[in-house]
């Protein structure tokens, strides 16, 4: 069975990196604990963000909440230049007061966001994340200073493109396909859901779907909903939810069979997960 990949929240409360290189292995599509901020220097023509396939120009912002499903990237001959600027979900929560809605962005998981700055504004972020990697890690006065200036920025981009309503991104036809099927999924996260049900609901071949599934997801329709049901899990236990009712949330009729897929999947039973969790919020 294709497993999927979680990344851990880091330990400090944020990292910064910018990468230039050759992707050497395909990217499958994982989550985060944390907030990812993704800004890519070159063009990403085919990302799954949440529960759409879309194509980005290069400059594009994109803002990916604690455990939204992503993937950015799926060439293995193409250069590409990007900082990464994580920042750890319990950090961020101790330092605004619970049910802030200025920054609920931050926190929606089923809010990703692709933003467009100008010429102008990239070229300021770019400066600020540049700053930001010179400290090196440092965790000071100065370095965090640096940091809320940069998130300030994004900040009044999510403003202005609310505002705007945006900025109209390209979308093939088997992207749209791709998309409608994911929703699709979505919907019924909680229920069994076969390529043979997706072909009868879409009416496509089988054959059909499970190739530009793959093509566009670099994940099969079986494996997306594996990660998308331990994404929902974890995501569910972090809240609070004991772990027999994320079992049955999450459409499992069996709790040693959520909780042996559980801990295959993310490499600790769900109960130490939860408890985990819970105490690095506190």
């Amino acid at each position: 069975m294709e497993k999927p990949v979680f990344y851990p929240e880091q330990d400090d409360a944020y990292n910064i990196v910018r990468r230039t290189g050759i992707c050497r292995t395909h990217i499958p599509p994982h989550v985060h604990d944390g907030v990812e901020l993704y800004l890519s220097l070159s063009p990403l023509p085919d990302i799954l963000l949440g529960n759409r396939v879309v194509s980005a120009e290069p400059g594009t912002l994109i803002l990916i909440p604690p455990f939204c499903m992503h993937r950015l990237f799926d060439r293995t001959d193409e250069l590409y230049d990007r900082y990464i600027l994580s920042l750890k979900a319990a950090w961020l929560d101790s330092l605004f007061p619970q049910g802030k809605e200025q920054y609920s962005y931050l926190q929606d998981s089923g809010r990703p966001l692709l933003l467009f700055p100008s010429g102008s504004q990239l070229k300021i972020m770019q400066n600020t994340l540049d700053e930001l990697l010179a400290f090196q890690g440092e965790y000071s006065f100065a370095s965090i200073s640096c940091l809320a200036e940069f998130m300030s920025q994004v900040d009044n981009l999510v403003r202005l493109q609310n505002a705007e309503h945006g900025k109209k991104f390209h979308v093939s036809t088997t992207q749209q396909t791709v998309t409608d099927m994911i929703r699709y999924l979505e919907e019924h996260i909680g229920e069994t859901v076969s390529l043979r049900d997706l072909s009868r609901h879409f009416t496509y071949n089988p054959d059909y779907i499970s190739r530009i599934f793959k093509k566009h997801t670099n994940t099969t329709v079986k494996g997306y909903i594996l990660l998308r049901k331990m994404a929902q899990a974890r995501q569910l236990l972090a809240e609070g939810f004991t772990v027999s009712q994320v079992q049955s949330m999450t459409g499992y009729s069996s709790y040693a069979h959520f909780a042996r897929t559980f801990k295959e999947q993310v490499g600790i039973p769900p109960a130490a997960y939860r408890n985990s969790c819970l105490n690095s919020t506190h």
